[in-house]
């Protein structure tokens, strides 16, 4: 990950070394990831909320249809109705019917979408913290570098002055 050349080049250190513009390249590159895996994270946050959205919408639907069965069953048991009325509410009966499963089958699908998306919202969480532990190992790596620099500094100036007392 670091480049191992170091030695003098010509700038006294006022550059830093080859092997911490390789850790800042990195630092970059990470905190770059790290910010489109976060917007990533977000977008999938909202596709599950609209999709938590559409699943009630459509609970709320089924309730509904469920509401108008047990009105025209009512209908039906209430009171003595003509054969014609009998037949319309009988279709009508077995149109909600259709309605319902359709609906049934609708949420299903939505179960499964919503299933998807938390898988995925989960993928992106444990990406992030792992990302998040590299860029942590990498801003130690950075730490370390610099101080290494520095302390390369401050060993060359105690052998200027050691060499100047002599």
């Amino acid at each position: 990950m670091q480049d191992r050349r170091h030695g003098s080049n010509g700038s006294n250190g006022s550059n830093g070394s080859n092997g911490s513009n390789g850790v800042l390249m990195d630092r970059k590159r990470i905190d770059r990831i790290i910010e489109i895996k976060e917007k990533l994270r977000k977008d999938k946050e909202r596709e599950v909320e609209e999709a938590a959205v559409k699943m009630a919408a459509i609970c709320a639907e089924i309730n509904a249809v469920d509401g108008l069965v047990d009105d025209n069953y009512a209908k039906l048991s209430a009171r003595s109705i003509s054969g014609n009325d009998f037949a319309v509410i009988k279709d009508y009966l077995d149109y909600l019917d259709v309605q319902k499963s359709c609906l049934i089958g609708e949420k299903a699908s939505m179960q499964e979408t919503i299933d998807l998306l938390q898988q995925e919202l989960y993928e992106y969480a444990r990406e992030l913290k792992m990302l998040t532990k590299l860029q942590e190992k990498i801003k130690q790596a950075f730490r370390k570098s610099e101080n290494r620099r520095e302390q390369k500094l401050l060993d060359e100036m105690a052998l200027r002055l050691d060499d100047k007392r002599i």
